[in-house]
C-alpha cells in the first residue's frame, strides 16, 4: 500500500512539472510564434504527448493492482475451497471408521491450522463445536451411531458457516432457510 502511494506521488509530482515546465515553455515560444507559428503547435502536440502518457500510466498503474487484487482474491478462494472440502473429506473418514487414531489426529491438527489461516470467525466458531463433538464421541474409543449424527449435524452446520464464507450473501437467499434445508437433509441422510 505504501507502495501504492509514493508510485501515486511520484507521477502527480511528473505531471505537475511536466505542467509547469510545458506553460513556461508556452510562453517562451508564444513570443517567438510570429516569427514561427508552426512552434505554438509543435509545442501543444509535445505537451498533449506528455498528458496523454502521464495519464496512461496512472490509469495502467490502477489497473495492474486491480488486477493482482482480483487474483489474490482467487487465490485465497480457491485455498479456502480446497482447505473446506479436505476437513469436511477427513470428517467424513473420521465418522465412518468409528474411531479416531493418531494419524487422523494430526491430520486434524494441521487442517486445524490451515483453517485459522484462512476461515472466516464463524467457520472457525462452528469448527471448534465439531472437535468438541469428535473429541466427546471418541473419549470411550469407539463412536456411536447417535454421536455420528450428532457429529455430521454440527458438519452440516459448519457446511452452511463455509458456503457463507466461500459464496458471501447471496441477495433474495433467506439465510435461516438454508441452514435449515442444509440440516434437513443431514438429518434425512442419517435416518
Amino acid at each position: 500500500m505504501k507502495k501504492m502511494i509514493e508510485n501515486r506521488q511520484v507521477i502527480l509530482l511528473l505531471y505537475i512539472v511536466a505542467m509547469v515546465a510545458g506553460y513556461f515553455a508556452f510562453r517562451l515560444l508564444y513570443g517567438v510564434s510570429d516569427s514561427f507559428p508552426f512552434s505554438q503547435e509543435l509545442l501543444l502536440v509535445f505537451l498533449g504527448a506528455i498528458a496523454t502518457i502521464l495519464i496512461t500510466a496512472l490509469l495502467l498503474n490502477q489497473q495492474t493492482e486491480l488486477e493482482l487484487r482480483k487474483e489474490g482474491q482467487v487465490l485465497l478462494l480457491d485455498q479456502k475451497s480446497t482447505t473446506y472440502m479436505a476437513l469436511i473429506e477427513h470428517i467424513g473418514e473420521i465418522v465412518e471408521k468409528g474411531r479416531l487414531d493418531p494419524e487422523g489426529v494430526a491430520e486434524l491438527r494441521v487442517l486445524n491450522h490451515k483453517l485459522a489461516m484462512i476461515g472466516s470467525a464463524d467457520v472457525i466458531g462452528q469448527f471448534s463445536d465439531v472437535l468438541r463433538r469428535l473429541d466427546d464421541s471418541t473419549a470411550d474409543q469407539a463412536i456411536s451411531d447417535a454421536e455420528q449424527a450428532q457429529i455430521m449435524q454440527s458438519v452440516a452446520v459448519l457446511n452452511y458457516h463455509m458456503r457463507r464464507d466461500l459464496l458471501g450473501r447471496i441477495e433474495g437467499e433467506d439465510d435461516q432457510q438454508v441452514l435449515q434445508k442444509i440440516v434437513a437433509n443431514s438429518n434425512d441422510l442419517e435416518d
